[in-house]
């Protein structure tokens, strides 16, 4: 996009028009993974709130004449999420302009653009980089990948992480996907997790291809059948490579975004806003969003931090 024969008068009516369109093409322009693992709903209003409720009972046999039992849902935790407001701007000056420097401003404006969305990655990653720690609780006050969540119905707890963490490797990632076909609800009922991804960091790349993908394991010198192919997609839907996890050790299984607790709330969408100063002579362009996420419910999500 040539940016120089778009304005005669400076900032005015139309270099900030041009500027705003080279912010919206490299901010649309970077593949996101956020909305590849987050259920994104908007908002209108200052907060969201979500209560968990358990199910009931299995339906029991009724003698003769035998009443029907009834049962009861229960409320579980609540969370809570603030949307908050997020920007940053770059402005330039007349006299940049008049010494020909709208590469350099047409630069700011292709960064703004990209700094947006790396933005947004590393917020939607830092609920992956933290699962494992205290410090980072969901609303049963434990970290999103845990072996104590309470299951508020029928007590005791249930784990989303192996109970020895492990590096990813075959043997790891059967356990894994076996957890996974076995998780509860707070009713203690089974619940049937569609066919999840795996998610990791650049440095599992390779390892996680040769495992899920050869025709042969990936873990001996023997012609053994790679049972990971079976299935009409296998036990593993796809693989993630997120570059913004900061652990290259840890991995995850996600569910498809509506079928877990992931989420992302837009309470502003992302915008821009051009602006000029009659008194400096100073001009530029903002990038703004005000949003939310987090989860609310754990299930749909298995990770392990790595040996």
């Amino acid at each position: 996009m040539e940016i120089r024969g778009n304005f005669s008068d400076f900032f005015f009516e139309t270099m900030l028009p041009a500027l705003n369109s080279v912010v919206w093409q490299n901010y649309k322009a970077k593949t996101k993974m956020v909305p590849r693992l987050f259920q994104i709903e908007g908002s209108e209003r200052s907060i969201e709130q979500f209560s968990q409720v358990s199910g009931v009972g299995l339906l029991a046999e009724i003698p003769e004449t035998g009443e029907v039992r009834t049962d009861q849902m229960m409320q579980g935790f609540d969370s809570l999420f603030k949307h908050k407001r997020f920007g940053l701007g770059i402005e330039t000056s007349r006299d940049l302009v008049e010494d020909d420097k709208i590469g350099l401003v047409r630069r700011g404006a292709s960064e703004l653009g990209l700094s947006a969305t790396e933005t947004q990655e590393i917020d939607g990653a830092s609920t992956f980089n933290n699962a494992f720690s205290g410090s980072f609780v969901g609303p049963d006050a434990v970290a999103l990948c845990s072996a104590s969540h309470p299951l508020f119905k029928v007590g005791g707890v249930q784990s989303n992480t192996l109970s020895v963490a492990a590096d990813l490797d075959v043997t790891s990632l059967e356990l894994a996907l076996t957890d996974w076909e076995t998780q509860r609800k707070a009713n203690g009922h089974q619940i049937s997790l569609p066919t999840p991804r795996l998610l990791a960091a650049p440095a599992n790349r390779w390892n996680a291809h040769e495992i899920l993908k050869g025709s042969w394991r990936s873990d001996t010198a023997n012609r053994t059948v790679n049972a990971f192919q079976y299935g009409e997609h296998g036990p593993v839907d796809d693989i993630l490579i997120w570059p913004k996890l900061t652990d290259p050790d840890a991995w995850f299984l996600v569910a498809p975004p509506d079928s877990t607790g992931l989420i992302w709330f837009w309470r502003v969408k992302t915008y821009t806003r051009g602006f000029f100063d009659d008194r400096t002579e100073r001009g530029g362009t903002i990038v703004r969003y005000k949003k939310s996420h987090g989860w609310y419910d754990y299930l749909g999500v298995y990770g392990s931090p790595g040996a």
